[in-house]
């Protein structure tokens, strides 16, 4: 990284941090693309704790809340998604969201395998990397131990549908090179420098939606949706009531019409789309950090 991120430093939460390892585990995505992957390592964890960043984001956006975890004996993992980081792939352009499911389950499946048998294993989901967690632990339910959304795209406000879903398939059947308007980062975040940092990061994409990526966002919804009762594990939904692009009801929903019978609803009134840049991550931090302990304890408690 470049020093573009200085003056940055004590303004936006994850500005200077870093995962210390790049590149530690060698992948390739479902289409053939070189996949960035990062990691903090213990030797011997707590758990294993994967965080699956937003559309259009990168790793090191996560970077401050994978620092907390590591610090309180976690090792954590994250993966620039193709297209997205310093990954290979068309920047802006998502295929499809069960390619970006099956590269993030190949991780999880490749790194466990090098840790202790039967470290527990949990997952961190933000904005789309929620959708991707939530099809991984449908996959996966016999080795995911939780799963952690933040503000996740589980369902679009109720002005998008039904007939904005409808134009984005039929565009994207005619011409996928059509593109929607840019969006309004102010909606994102209260903090005043987000979108400039945004801008001035390199690994970032702020440009326009391409309309085959709304669609295959919209299809990946459909598809978790779908799936809800087959979601078993315990799961943490982190929402806010000013979150211009997911409505809190949806989350709420979601929530309500989930398999599990482990499940919270965490919901911060004032609260922007981007939690991880928001005034409350500090204390959605330490409230995941004792969710995810009592958790352990349980499993112990129950061996």
């Amino acid at each position: 990284m470049g020093e573009w991120w200085t003056k940055f430093i004590g303004k936006l939460p994850n500005a200077g941090i870093f995962y210390p390892e790049e590149r530690w585990l060698k992948l390739s995505s479902y289409n053939g693309k070189k996949l960035w992957t990062y990691r903090f390592h213990r030797k011997y964890p707590k758990a294993l704790i994967f965080i699956f960043h937003g559309m259009f984001s990168e790793s090191n956006d996560t970077s401050h809340i994978a620092k907390f975890f590591y610090e309180n004996g976690y090792a954590v993992f994250a993966i620039d998604q193709e297209g997205h980081g310093r990954s290979q792939g068309n920047r802006g352009l998502i295929k499809s969201i069960e390619e970006l499911v099956s590269d993030s389950e190949k991780y999880v499946l490749l790194t466990k395998e090098h840790y202790p048998e039967n470290t527990p294993i949990f997952l961190f989901g933000i904005s789309l990397g929620g959708t991707i967690a939530g099809q991984i632990a449908i996959l996966q339910s016999d080795i995911i131990n939780g799963i952690l959304l933040f503000a996740p795209a589980l369902g679009l406000r109720e002005d998008f549908e039904p007939l904005a879903q409808k134009l984005i398939q039929c565009l994207s059947l005619l011409c996928g090179c059509f593109h929607l308007s840019k969006f309004d980062e102010t909606l994102s975040s209260r903090n005043s420098l987000y979108i400039e940092y945004n801008e001035e990061n390199p690994y970032s994409y702020t440009g326009k939606m391409n309309i085959s990526t709304a669609a295959a966002v919209l299809t990946g919804l459909k598809m978790l949706q779908k799936g809800l009762i087959r979601i078993s594990v315990p799961v943490v939904i982190v929402q806010g009531g000013n979150d211009n692009i997911i409505s809190y009801e949806e989350s709420r929903k979601f929530i309500e019409d989930c398999g599990s019978e482990d499940k919270e609803f965490w919901f911060y009134e004032e609260m922007y789309h981007d939690v991880l840049f928001e005034p409350e991550i500090e204390e959605i931090a330490y409230r995941a950090l004792e969710w995810i302990n009592c958790r352990l304890a349980s499993n112990y408690l129950l061996k």
